[in-house]
C-alpha cells in the first residue's frame, strides 16, 4: 500500500518543450522591456522635430515682419500670393523658390533661403484686403507635420 518513490526511476533535468516555453517567455519579455524604451525616443525625436519646425516658421516670420514693417506701403506688391515684394524700385522680395521653399532677394539681387537647410516644403500667401494692412499666412510641412502661423503686418505709409 505505501509506494516509495526512487530517485532511481527517474531522470533529473528539462524537457525540451519545457526549455522552448522558457526560451520564449524571456524573449517576449526582453521584447517588451526593449520597445518601450525605443517607443519613447520615437516620441521625443518627433517632439524635437515638431519643436525645430516651429522655430524655423516663427523665425520666417519673424523676418518678413522685420523686412515689410519699415517699407513704404506704395511700393508694396502684393499681386501674386506666391510673392511679396517689399520694394519694387529695389526688387526687394520674398518668394517660393522651384523647390517650394522660402526665399528672400535683397536690393542686391541675390535670392537666399530664409531658413537655409531647409528640408520642408513652404506655402505663402499673402493678401492685402483693406490696402494697409499686408496679411501673412505661413505653412511649413515636413514629413507629415504641418504647421501654420499667421499674421498682419502694417506698413509705414
Amino acid at each position: 500500500m505505501n509506494e516509495v518513490w526512487s530517485v532511481k526511476n527517474r531522470t533529473s533535468g528539462f524537457t525540451l518543450v519545457e526549455l522552448m516555453v522558457v526560451v520564449l517567455l524571456v524573449g517576449l519579455a526582453v521584447l517588451v522591456f526593449t520597445q518601450i524604451p525605443l517607443f519613447g525616443l520615437s516620441s521625443w525625436r518627433k517632439g524635437s522635430e515638431r519643436l525645430r519646425m516651429q522655430r524655423d516658421a516663427n523665425l520666417m516670420m519673424i523676418k518678413i515682419r522685420r523686412k515689410l514693417r519699415p517699407a513704404s506701403s506704395s511700393n508694396i506688391d502684393v499681386s501674386d500670393s506666391h510673392t511679396l515684394v517689399i520694394d519694387q524700385n529695389t526688387g526687394e522680395k520674398f518668394f517660393l523658390n522651384d523647390q517650394n521653399h522660402l526665399s528672400y532677394q535683397g536690393p542686391e539681387g541675390t535670392p537666399e533661403l530664409v531658413i537655409p537647410g531647409d528640408t520642408g516644403t513652404t506655402q505663402f500667401n499673402v493678401t492685402n484686403p483693406t490696402g494697409t494692412i499686408i496679411n501673412v499666412t505661413l505653412t511649413l510641412v515636413r514629413e507629415g507635420v504641418q504647421t501654420t502661423l499667421r499674421t498682419a503686418v502694417k506698413p509705414r505709409n
